[in-house]
């Protein structure tokens, strides 16, 4: 009991804006869970690396296929991460969706990076 209290005590010091919830019955995977995630923030800001979360909006060209559109859309949000000076260190996640708003079919695509500066 005193470990976990000790890991609590160095994951909230280590970080000032972290979200501890511990429900009862997972205490040791929720503390072990919140510590591999305090781990890889600290470890990332001493490479200089952030994770930053990127969305993106285009209409969807009917002339192509989905995946054409998807994977245009993704090539655009690349396009604004290097315009912005960062270098994409690793990608964490990739979503994209097909969506059809007031009749305009729109793709919408999200990017979960680490970002560094070049």
């Amino acid at each position: 009991m005193k470990t976990i209290i000790t890991a609590i005590y160095i994951l909230v010091a280590c970080s000032a804006c972290m979200k501890l919830e511990i429900k009862p019955g997972s205490v040791v995977s929720d503390t072990i869970d919140a510590g591999k995630d305090a781990y890889h923030t600290i470890k990332r800001s001493r490479n200089g690396e952030e994770e930053r979360i990127y969305s993106h909006t285009i209409h969807l060209n009917s002339d192509k296929s989905n995946a054409l559109n998807i994977a245009t859309c993704k090539d655009e949000v690349t396009e604004i991460i290097n315009a912005s000076s960062l270098t994409v260190s690793k990608i964490i996640s990739e979503s994209s969706e097909i969506i059809e708003k007031d009749s305009v079919a729109l793709v919408i695509c999200s990017l979960t990076a680490l970002v560094r500066p070049n």
